[in-house]
């Protein structure tokens, strides 16, 4: 491919940012169509009679903006948006089956929302008091209720360092916003989670993944990153990973702290799906708090559309993000707050949990017993599992098949950071379907199409 690249060296400015706009301008205007290759670096920079160094910059720069990708071995692509995206939507056809959503199983909550909004609206200077503008901290005694619930659930948290989110796709995106800048390498485990992809391409941070086994982060692997790419921030889900559903032992844990300590990082635990199991090993946070920033969130297991998360910050960076939660939205509303810690006041939140892990074991059960010998992973209490795609399809076909039969997954290729390969597999969400008759008609029909030959409108 030749590029067009006009007046260089006249205009002011780098020269690599010059290379970097006369691309941007291009692949805007259509002259570079989604999912082409650029020139080696080496070839463009022989056609521009410039250095290498001064390419490799101009394509970095592009791939910060987010108009291209470099995939790993392969090359630079010009980045394609129309490729699958990670956009929720509940407007389903009732034939299908949705297994691509994590999702709490569906259950008549309206009893409970009655009793706590009766008992918030009973006491009329109570319910003018959450009306009112509150701090960025939070109202005290949301907080001290909160952690003082979690720590049922085997956190350690204080209530000085917690600070009221909406949700944890939220509370993570304020930490980016507050701590990194445009450009800032941040370390991911090598599938992760597709919201926090797209939270890193609006902040123009660049992931680095991590190699995982079946206990999630190798150490090793996570030094080594770290030396390389020099990173402020690693991000990982310790306990139900997204999507492999691996769970971190306990000495990994502190093998993976002792690196954080060792490169100066901070540790985003992810923890949204880890009050699920009934059995968990200790979290991070509760091993180090001084490198641990705590992500959590009511959604999986009381009601997503609550939209209360949390987050627990070191001491250090504490003031900041709440100013950061200021400059944002001035505070999260103090009458979710309350409401939530209403419902976990009444006992609704505990009991919710445990209709929850009740229904979700049953669910797994039907997972383990219709797809064994897929090689299938799942987890205790986790909402998810991921499932490889035998070498006889494609995973493009495959999809295509699931597709065909009204079933609803998600492709590897959403969790994998942007130029790096896609493993054959999907993530299968089987506590979405709203019941177990639909759960096993779909499993029923996967488990038909593995073991099958692809046929042919959807071979190649």
């Amino acid at each position: 491919m030749t590029i067009a690249i006009n007046a260089l060296k006249t205009e002011k400015g780098p020269l690599y940012r010059q290379i970097a706009d006369a691309l941007a301008e291009q692949i805007n205007a259509g002259l570079l169509l989604p999912g082409s290759k650029l020139p080696t670096h080496r070839r463009l920079a022989d056609q521009l009679h410039v250095t290498v160094g001064t390419i490799t910059r101009a394509y970095g720069e592009v791939e910060r903006r987010g108009l291209v990708e470099a995939r790993v071995g392969a090359g630079t692509y010009v980045r394609d948006h129309r490729k699958a995206n990670w956009v929720f939507s509940n407007d389903l056809d009732n034939s299908q089956c949705e297994l691509g959503f994590n999702i709490p199983p569906s259950f008549d909550r309206s009893q409970m929302m009655q009793q706590a909004m009766s008992a918030l609206t009973e006491d009329p200077r109570q319910i003018n008091h959450l009306l009112l503008y509150h701090s960025a901290a939070g109202i005290a005694e949301h907080r001290e209720t909160m952690v003082g619930w979690l720590s049922t659930l085997g956190l350690k948290l204080s209530s000085d360092r917690l600070l009221f989110t909406s949700g944890a796709q939220n509370a993570t995106q304020l930490v980016l916003s507050a701590f990194s800048r445009a450009g800032d390498n941040l370390l991911v485990e090598n599938l992760t989670y597709p919201g926090l992809i797209s939270l890193a391409r609006q902040q123009q941070l660049t992931l680095k993944p991590v190699a995982m086994d079946d206990q999630g982060l190798l150490p090793e692997a996570l030094d080594n990153a770290c030396r390389q790419y020099q990173p402020r921030f690693l991000y990982s889900m310790p306990t139900l990973q997204n999507p492999t559903t691996a769970v971190m032992g306990l000495q990994r844990r502190q093998e993976i702290l002792d690196v954080c300590r060792q490169h100066n990082v901070y540790l985003i635990e992810d923890d949204v799906n880890g009050l699920l199991p009934e059995h968990r090993p200790e979290a991070m946070v509760n091993l180090d708090q001084e490198h641990v920033i705590y992500v959590g969130a009511l959604s999986k297991f009381l009601a997503p559309g609550l939209r209360v998360g949390y987050v627990h910050a070191p001491e250090a960076l504490y003031k900041q993000l709440m100013s950061t939660i200021q400059n944002q939205c001035w505070m999260v509303s103090p009458l979710l707050t309350g409401l939530a810690c209403q419902l976990i006041e009444q006992g609704s939140a505990d009991q919710t949990l445990h209709y929850i892990r009740q229904d979700i074991r049953q669910r797994r059960q039907l997972v383990c017993s219709l797809l064994a010998d897929t090689g299938i992973q799942t987890a205790e209490d986790c909402f998810h599992a991921w499932l490889p795609v035998p070498e006889a399809w494609s995973l493009s076909d495959f999809l295509a098949a699931l597709k065909t039969e009204g079933i609803a997954v998600k492709s590897a290729e959403l969790f994998v950071p942007p130029g790096y390969a896609i493993p054959p597999a999907v993530r299968l969400s089987f506590s979405a379907p709203d019941n177990l008759d639909t759960l096993t008609s779909g499993l029923k029909t996967i488990k038909s199409l593995l073991a099958t030959q692809p046929v042919a409108e959807f071979s190649l």
